[in-house]
């Protein structure tokens, strides 16, 4: 960081008096438009699951399921038959 900090340190001075923010990345749920159910990942198996609508609060509390993705993530994985559904503030 220090090094980073020395060859940068104008971008740094500018970034900490502006109030710099980095922009989170839109994410979005992948509901399947024939089952209706919702895409998530066991990050524990790396394995996909479809789980119904009234799971997915009970997913977001539990740990090793990730559920909403980034547009990147949703590009290297094939979703023909997903609805991109966006994560609303919050969520």
């Amino acid at each position: 960081i220090v090094f980073w900090i020395s060859e940068h340190q104008e971008d740094y001075m500018r970034a900490w008096l502006d109030g710099y923010t980095v922009e989170k990345p839109q994410l979005f749920y992948l509901k399947n438009k024939l089952t209706t159910s919702y895409l998530a990942l066991d990050t524990n198996t790396g394995y996909y699951e479809h789980w119904g609508e009234e799971i997915i609060p009970k997913l977001l509390k539990k740990q090793g399921y990730k559920i909403s993705f980034t547009q990147q993530e949703i590009d290297s994985i094939q979703t023909g038959s997903y609805e991109l559904v966006p994560v609303e503030d919050g969520e």
